[in-house]
């Protein structure tokens, strides 16, 4: 290897000439001897003419990127220009101001978290048009004095999320009524403990101040809801209202410890529709909702505090509101009075409890949809619950000692959802409702079940005429989809139908966030999507059938 090398070498070299000064030469010449002194001072030149080189191109460099920043800048500026000229010639630039404000109208009213701050970012016309847009501003909050600049940030991006204009000065209160003036307020008043001071003051001293002003300006005969569920019960129930007027109040959430305020709604609110109560444990509801609230058609009333005690006035004031509708009872405990003792409303459309007792009759003609939570209604073998029109029935977390026979012609729509235990709850509604055709179900919704799956096969054989079924949260088997849903086993060599499915009148089969178990494994979509495509082979087809992958529920049919 070594000769071969050498033999290359002078091989080249003879070609060169031996004569002829060439850069191989002396690269050559440099390697096989020591360097002179002359050798080394040109060596120290030429590192000297390297260095100088490279800064020369180090300055090159510098120019070139002061040219492309330039460059950068200028495109930039051709950019913006460009974009502000199609700004101007944008047809948003032609729409009115007073166009604007009525589009602005219709975004705060259509959603209750629009903010009209957000709209006032935007540009100078859109501001300028939101402040024209009276309405978008009608939402206030009267507080007390902002104790400190993080609480202040807090209120601020409170302002921004919820669209209130937050006013815990006079001279704020005012700027903010004179930009909504004319037009129906929604008032919220949230008052804490009245013996603190912040930054601005006493609070007792600044809410006060804050009330007078509403008062004086007659703000109260403009306001359309109003809130106090926000408000220390210590502070408000101190608080004299005398001399207040709500003669368009269409909305309150209010609480029974502000009884001055409540006297006050009571005497002079006429046109009320829409109620929300919190009721303390030890004060009286004494609201006459058939003769003062004749406008009424929704009432929610909650019950503060553990062990409520059951108060016969709560019964008395619930009898015969003429144009009730709904009625969410939370937190309440409702025994018969002397005499018929039942809770008779003719109007009402939808009943709602949640941890509620109810241990009184329910005489409910028109009652269309009824949702039990944690309830406990009133038991009895020889007067069953009957609702003529219902036509929707919600049943959560309920144990099967708590519910008694409920009887309606139908068809209705079930939801059943995460019994406690679920399997005596499920027999339950199965052998003493829906065998002796006392519910006669045309959908059903089975949410968070811990069943077997021999039980769910059996409660759905006891559903013939079930048009809609909606499983979530609930853990399926093969056997499900297989020998229930087809009617063979999806395994099988031959497509031959062993016995009839289950469900024959189904036409919308939907699954939500339901799994296999482990012992099964496999894909439950894999399972879904084969039955489907089996059974609607066969003489019971279904229309709609779709499981939700997390974002969007997908069709197999």
């Amino acid at each position: 290897m070594q000769g071969r090398a050498i033999f290359s070498i002078s091989t080249e070299w003879d070609q060169l000439g031996r004569g002829e000064s060439t850069k191989l030469a002396r690269d050559l010449d440099a390697v096989v001897r020591s360097p002179t002194p002359a050798d080394i001072e040109q060596a120290k030149k030429n590192i000297q003419d390297g260095i100088d080189t490279l800064d020369q191109i180090e300055k090159e460099l510098e120019q070139t990127r002061a040219k492309l920043a330039n460059l950068k800048q200028r495109r930039e500026a051709v950019q913006q220009d460009i974009q502000l000229n199609r700004s101007i010639t944008s047809n948003l630039r032609t729409i009115p101001d007073e166009i604007l404000s009525l589009i602005f109208e219709y975004y705060v009213e259509s959603d209750p978290q629009a903010s009209p701050w957000v709209l006032m970012s935007v540009c100078h016309q859109w501001r300028a048009a939101a402040v024209l847009a009276r309405r978008i501003w009608s939402k206030i909050m009267v507080t007390h004095a902002v104790p400190s600049p993080q609480r202040l940030h807090k209120r601020l991006n409170e302002r921004s999320s919820l669209g209130y204009e937050i006013c815990h000065t006079v001279p704020l209160l005012e700027k903010a009524l004179d930009r909504a003036a004319g037009v129906p307020l929604h008032l919220s008043f949230k008052f804490g403990d009245s013996r603190y001071s912040g930054v601005y003051g006493d609070a007792d001293v600044i809410s006060r101040q804050l009330l007078k002003t509403l008062k004086d300006r007659k703000v109260c005969l403009r306001i359309y809801e109003l809130e106090t569920k926000s408000t220390s019960t210590d502070w408000i129930k101190n608080v004299d209202f005398d001399g207040f007027e709500f003669p368009g109040l269409e909305k309150a959430w209010l609480t029974t410890s502000s009884k001055s305020l409540n006297e006050r709604i009571k005497k002079t609110s006429s046109r009320l529709r829409w109620l929300n109560i919190e009721k303390n444990s030890d004060d009286v509801l004494d609201w006459d909702l058939s003769t003062r609230m004749p406008c009424l058609v929704h009432l929610w009333l909650s019950e503060s505090g553990h062990d409520v005690p059951c108060r016969p006035e709560t019964l008395k004031m619930l009898q015969n509101p003429p144009r009730l509708t709904v009625l969410k009872l939370w937190h309440v405990k409702l025994e018969p009075l002397p005499g018929d003792g039942s809770l008779s409303i003719p109007s009402l459309l939808t009943l709602e409890f949640y941890s509620a007792e109810i241990g009184c009759k329910l005489d409910l003609p028109s009652l269309r949809e009824l949702i039990v939570d944690i309830s406990r209604l009133p038991i009895s073998e020889t007067s069953p619950l009957v609702f003529p029109s219902l036509t929707s029935l919600v049943i959560k977390n309920c144990h099967y000692e708590s519910l008694p026979d409920i009887r309606a012609p139908g068809p209705l729509m079930l939801d059943i959802l995460t019994f406690q235990p679920p399997q005596s709850t499920l027999v339950k509604i199965m052998d003493d409702m829906i065998v002796p055709g006392h519910l006669s179900l045309r959908s059903l919704c089975l949410d968070t079940l811990d069943i077997r799956a021999e039980l769910l096969s059996e409660f759905l054989n006891k559903v013939p005429n079930l048009e809609e079924l909606e499983i979530r949260g609930t853990m399926l088997s093969p056997t499900t989809f297989s020998t229930d849903l087809v009617g063979h086993s999806l395994t099988a060599k031959t497509n031959l139908v062993n016995k009839d499915p289950l469900c024959k009148s189904l036409q919308t089969f939907k699954i939500g966030s339901s799994s296999l178990s482990s012992s099964d494994g496999g894909n439950i979509m894999r399972w879904f999507e084969l039955a489907i495509k089996l059974r609607n082979k066969g003489r019971y087809p279904i229309k709609e059938a779709s499981y939700w992958d997390g974002e969007a529920w997908v069709s197999v049919v």
